[in-house]
């Protein structure tokens, strides 16, 4: 009997070639497209995924999850600027949207296996293991790292291995290229730029407020906190010899917080909600590599539990490291692999 596995489309080249390689290895192959957005980019996505899986001789099921994207994502998204910290919408949706729903269509159709483009790997073991894609220019490994461990025994990640151009390059040979819809970077269920978003969702963030120094000083206003991020040097209007970095929101009181560059450093903070992989055998502390945002290089740190339950860990980095943002995720590994994450709270 053949083994079978979901795969997750989008319409781009990642998922497409996930999709035939798979397919060539002898699996039978599903498509699964989520409409989660309901904007006009997702409808172009979901025409160019039903094209490409047409031509692979695949089937493609399409589900409508947007409310629960809604409820899951947007809520969160806005919940997160209101409480003065900057979300990381992509981690969350992977697992609570993505993966789960897969999961649980897998399940209805008898399916064992899901897959998807990320470029990162899976090592299927006793526990699995998440482990860095080949192409660390490419890694996604950071945007996996909520996957719950017994949803990896089912995950499958067949370009782990390659790179980015070595991808392109399988459409291109399969005669798919023309048909592939182009993936945005940015966030995906708005258009422009997410402070318009803000304005229309959430007008209580656009209250003019003030900015200060870290010993309190006033050097001026703002149009409204939610469009602000730690580590943000434009749109603050403050002038002098060298520029000033918003370093903390005070979203209770409306007010940004600036210092220099320098004070963007930080050396020790907390994370909580922590999602581990591996099962933490932290006895006091635990040394493994940090990375505090999709492009940031992981640095040295110690982690430290801070519960019994290894929800909540405190990190300290060997060196201070650049612009620690409240609510984003901390990703810990130890070599290739992903230890775990959790939010950035403090």
């Amino acid at each position: 009997m053949k083994q079978s596995a979901l795969v997750l489309a989008s319409g781009g080249v990642d998922s497409t070639v996930t999709a035939h390689l798979l397919k060539s290895q002898g699996l039978e192959v599903q498509g699964l497209f989520l409409k989660m957005t309901l904007i006009p980019q997702e409808e172009a996505a979901l025409e160019a995924a039903r094209a490409l899986f047409h031509r692979l001789g695949l089937e493609l099921i399409v589900k409508d999850v947007s409310e629960r994207f809604r409820q899951e994502i947007v809520d969160y998204f806005l919940r997160s600027y209101m409480s003065g910290q900057t979300p990381n919408c992509c981690c969350i949706c992977n697992w609570e949207i993505k993966m789960k729903t897969a999961l649980e269509v897998a399940d209805s159709l008898g399916i064992p296996f899901v897959a998807t483009g990320h470029y990162a790997r899976v090592l299927h073991c006793k526990r699995p293991l998440l482990l860095r894609g080949q192409d660390m220019g490419k890694d996604q490994s950071y945007f996996l790292h909520r996957i719950e461990a017994d949803a990896l025994k089912r995950l499958i990640l067949p370009l782990g291995g390659m790179t980015k151009s070595q991808v392109k390059g399988v459409a291109k040979g399969l005669g798919l290229s023309a048909f592939i819809h182009e993936e945005s970077q940015d966030i995906c269920f708005f258009k422009g730029d997410y402070r318009n978003f803000l304005k229309q969702r959430l007008p209580e963030l656009q209250r003019e407020g003030k900015i200060v120094s870290l010993q309190g000083k006033v050097l001026g206003t703002h149009g409204g906190v939610g469009s602000f991020t730690v580590g943000q040097r434009r749109g603050l209007g403050i002038p002098d010899a060298t520029p000033y970095y918003v370093v903390e929101i005070r979203a209770d009181e409306n007010v940004v917080v600036v210092g220099k560059e320098r004070d963007l450093l930080r050396r020790t903070f907390e994370v909580q909600d922590i999602n581990w992989i591996v099962e933490p055998r932290i006895l006091s502390s635990m040394a493994c590599r940090v990375k505090i945002r999709s492009r940031h290089v992981a640095a040295p740190a110690t982690l430290e539990p801070l519960d019994r339950a290894y929800s909540r860990v405190k990190v300290s980095f060997e060196t201070p490291q650049k612009a620690v943002t409240p609510g984003q995720f901390a990703v810990f590994y130890k070599g290739k692999a992903v230890l775990g994450g959790g939010r950035i709270c403090g």
